[in-house]
């Protein structure tokens, strides 16, 4: 596209779809992530001779199609929408095909991010979902054309969410040749045999930059080029090769010198009118002394990579609640030994990154949804897995918090079920009036995995396991005209349960029969 047509379409684009840019760099400053290390010595590893002069991972059949970002989401579109749709593909060498049962949704992550409000991120902040929660399919979250904040109701879409991970994530400063050595050689083939390379997420000023029509050597055959340093505004951009034939006069003197050579390939987030189809390449020059002079910011030249996983989830958790104004609302996981148990000393706690006050001041399932204040929802409890295999009787804990943030919001719980998908056994567990409110303070859920049972006052209680001589008592009987064929469960005192049912009892001699079937 030539420039005498780029200028009003930047103009309805920034003020449109392109919204607020603000924070959106790629790694937030501070995060302490690990530094990308290849098995290689220089730039590639023993053996596996030179880099190819250029690398161009977009026209892989694992990478997505270009999208015109929704607002302020650049940092979700790069980091999600490019980044992990394209990991998870090559890592399965699965072809995206355009098919949205194998692009991952950009949105979905966003609106977990955004505050219930268009405003920009961190694209480390969405991977780090992703590493607990896994990530939701466009084909489940629905619609992303449509702009509103919506939270996707519906157990089974949470639980296919959670088998696409991200297993690990790290940076790689650009701001030496060193480091866009390292990124070359990742985006090449990450030295781990499979199928194409590796891609990375970074960010730039884009207040007032450049972009030109491009004509010189290229191997890649792209027409546009990053001509100008911008002036603020970070926005987060995914590097999806490189091309070391492009050459560019970046300081403006005529002269092609050394470190002008060479160059990125990077896509946008604005569609395919922007650039060559959406992409263009970025000097290596802009990169080098990030930092230290008026290029680009320190930021700006870190770049994230992830490994993704395909990870069956080992315990799943569904909640269903109602709930008006979902900020309000924080919630914790865990797991103690026995239905008594409460303290977290006892057993295990699970921080997670949904609903940790987050999604604004909107009903559970967004804007624009009559009914949206019910909703479903999935949580991966796997990291429970290890800690309830050591436990007697298992017993999950909700821990639900609500705050006032802004108006106060008005709801209920509904039921909750746990899946132990490693032993293909469910607990369900539903509220009864009095335990459905939800009121200012904490409260703790408890979903038992054994056959509690309640007491004369309706208590939950655990029994005592005793040996006695004891007889039965007629009267313990006889208060409980129901007691024949009864059937009662209990915690072996060596773990496992059993289900007993007293068939017989004699007043005369004083002694019941029972009918015991053992669990282990």
């Amino acid at each position: 596209m030539k420039l005498r047509y780029r200028f009003s379409l930047l103009i309805i684009l920034l003020t449109t779809a392109y919204g607020s840019v603000d924070a959106q760099y790629a790694i937030r400053p501070g995060s302490d992530l690990p530094k990308l290390e290849l098995r290689s010595s220089g730039m590639r590893a023993q053996g596996r001779g030179d880099l190819p002069s250029s690398v161009d991972n977009s026209q892989s059949p694992y990478f997505p199609a270009i999208i015109n970002q929704y607002g302020g989401s650049c940092a979700q579109a790069s980091g999600i929408h490019y980044l992990f749709t394209y990991e998870v593909n090559r890592m399965l060498e699965r072809p995206v095909q355009g098919k949205t049962v194998n692009t991952f949704s950009y949105r979905w992550i966003w609106n977990l991010l955004n505050e219930g409000k268009d405003q920009g991120g961190f694209s480390s902040d969405g991977i780090e979902i992703t590493k607990t929660a896994g990530c939701m399919t466009v084909a489940d979250f629905g619609d992303e054309t449509a702009y509103d904040f919506r939270w996707p109701t519906g157990y089974d879409k949470y639980y296919r969410a959670m088998f696409y991970k991200t297993k690990k994530s790290s940076t790689v400063d650009l701001n030496s040749m060193e480091g866009i050595h390292t990124l070359m050689s990742y985006m090449y083939d990450k030295n781990d045999g499979h199928p194409g390379g590796g891609i990375a997420v970074f960010s730039i000023s884009s207040d007032n930059w450049g972009y030109e029509d491009y004509s010189g050597p290229s191997e890649t055959g792209y027409e546009e080029i990053i001509n100008m340093k911008g002036t603020g505004g970070p926005h987060a951009m995914t590097l999806v090769g490189y091309d070391l034939s492009v050459e560019f006069d970046c300081n403006g003197d005529s002269i092609i010198s050394d470190d002008e050579k060479g160059a990125f390939i990077l896509v946008n987030s604005w569609g395919t009118w922007w650039g060559s189809e959406g992409r263009a390449y970025i000097p290596f020059k802009y990169f080098i002394g990030a930092g230290y002079n008026d290029s680009m910011t320190s930021w700006d030249a870190q770049a994230l990579c992830i490994e993704t996983e395909y990870r069956k989830p080992l315990i799943g958790l569904r909640l269903k609640l109602s709930y008006s104004s979902r900020n309000d609302l924080v919630i914790r996981f865990g797991a103690a030994d026995g239905y008594q148990a409460t303290k977290s000393d006892k057993g295990a706690i699970l921080n997670y990154p949904i609903m940790q006050g987050q999604g604004g001041e909107h009903n559970m399932q967004g804007t624009l949804f009559s009914g949206g204040q019910t909703i479903e929802m999935g949580f991966d409890l796997s990291a429970l897995k290890e800690p309830t295999d050591r436990m007697k009787a298992p017993c999950f804990l909700i821990v639900l918090a609500k705050t006032v943030v802004g108006k106060s919001g008005t709801g209920h719980l509904m039921d909750a079920t746990v899946y132990d998908y490693a032993n293909d056994t469910t607990y369900y567990r539903t509220f009864s009036e009095s335990e459905r409110g939800i009121k200012v303070g904490y409260r703790l859920i408890k979903l038992p995995t054994t056959l509690e049972f309640r007491n004369s006052y309706n208590e939950w209680y655990e029994p005592c396991y005793t040996t006695s001589n004891l007889l039965a008592q007629p009267e313990d009987f006889t208060r409980q005209p129901d007691w024949k064929d009864r059937t009662f469960g209990v915690r072996k005192a060596k773990g496992g349960f059993a289900k007993i049912k007293v068939t017989d009892y004699n007043p005369q001699n004083r002694k019941i029969t029972l009918d015991i079937t053992h669990y282990e």
